[in-house]
């Protein structure tokens, strides 16, 4: 197959331009009277070739399928008020830094490969207790070199930390799976008193997906079901801030049941 910049000037010399197969389309002899033609269709093809390529890179570059971006904070001191007088209450920079980064892990690893769930819904009238369980189903390793700081900033109290965590093809693909009408998507808010903790931030996340598994079913199930199990995937980095004593998260999760059993199994 000639190159289209071999074949131009011969098309607009006077001779004729022998067909040619691109694409196995045949292009028709051209003339003189037909230089213009052919330089259209040759600039036409440039033109829609360019914009591809530019709507290609200009996608890769949103960093929606490559890369997560994840802003946290952390308290500088212990939220648990200190009772003992030898106990410091601020935190070392190498504490800080761990809860936050170890937050980030946790999150980004729920944001990719998702958590497996039970949950037993309360249920007083017939003397059971709520039961929440919360997986991993994988985790991206302490210290992976994917996963690198943007940004670092301190005030009122707090350490925040950006974020970034390059993802590979099979993480992408493990993504583009859960991206199916077929798994119904539900948003949850969760509150965890302060007197939790520091762990009280991801505890607050899991009942945030507590509540959305709730919200989800509440509509859609008559019957307080014994026992719910699925895996859940965090398509949104859930969104915490510490409000009238308590931390307060707010989570988006797509859901894949796996089975929603009555009391009548017995």
């Amino acid at each position: 197959m000639n190159h289209l910049s071999d074949t131009v000037p011969e098309a607009c010399g006077g001779t004729d331009l022998h067909s040619m197969n691109i694409n196995n389309s045949n292009f028709y002899k051209y003339q003189n009277k037909n230089c213009s033609k052919f330089r259209f269709h040759v600039n036409f093809f440039a033109i829609a070739l360019m914009l591809f390529f530019l709507s290609q890179n200009i996608f890769a570059l949103s960093g929606t399928d490559d890369f997560i971006d994840l802003d946290l904070w952390t308290e500088v001191t212990e939220t648990i008020p200190v009772i003992d007088e030898d106990k410091k209450s601020y935190l070392s920079d190498d504490e800080i830094s761990t809860r936050v980064l170890k937050d980030a892990a946790w999150i980004i690893s729920g944001m990719i490969y998702g958590f497996d769930i039970i949950y037993t819904p309360l249920d007083l009238s017939r003397n059971v207790d709520e039961y929440l369980e919360v997986t991993p189903i994988a985790s991206i390793p302490w210290g992976d070199k994917n996963l690198e700081i943007i940004d670092t900033w301190a005030g009122n109290g707090k350490f925040s930390l950006q974020v970034r965590y390059f993802m590979d093809e099979a993480q992408i693909t493990r993504i583009e799976l859960w991206k199916s009408n077929l798994f119904p998507d539900a948003e949850g808010m969760g509150t965890v008193s302060i007197f939790s903790g520091h762990q009280g931030r991801v505890e607050s996340i899991k009942t945030g997906i507590k509540e959305a598994l709730r919200n989800y079913l509440r509509s859609r199930i008559t019957n307080k079901p014994r026992e719910i199990n699925c895996r859940v995937l965090l398509t949104q980095p859930p969104y915490t801030i510490l409000d009238a004593g308590g931390y307060k998260s707010k989570v988006n999760i797509t859901i894949k049941f796996t089975e929603i059993t009555p009391y009548s199994y017995y």
